[in-house]
């Protein structure tokens, strides 16, 4: 996956058919961990409803965390934000199981 800084995303997990707070219908929960020298690593998890195809799970999980990834460059390149202003926006508007989370929290 193309990523706008140097850095190593891979699966962790895929979840079939959740619940997803707040949500009615059922989701695919697709975990993601971000690792570089730049940051501290970690997870993004981003829903898929269950409407796509299971063969275009990992595909849509991926363009939706794509897009996740170029808004916050956008904010930080901006500098409408400062980084760790972005960070802690993200925490503060998304739901603690579909945020990112840092390892060390």
């Amino acid at each position: 996956m193309k990523t706008f800084f140097d850095a190593k995303i891979e699966i962790l997990e895929i979840n079939k058919y959740q619940e997803r707070p707040g949500f009615s219908g059922k989701y695919h929960l697709v975990k993601f961990l971000l690792q570089s020298n730049e940051f501290i690593p970690f997870e993004v998890n981003i829903w898929v409803h269950s409407n796509y195809p299971e063969a275009e799970i990992i595909k849509v999980a991926r363009t939706f965390l794509n897009r996740r990834l170029q808004d916050f460059v956008e904010l930080t390149s901006e500098e409408i934000y400062k980084p760790d202003e972005v960070d802690a926006l993200w925490q503060s508007v998304k739901p603690e199981n579909f945020c990112s989370k840092k390892e060390s929290n």
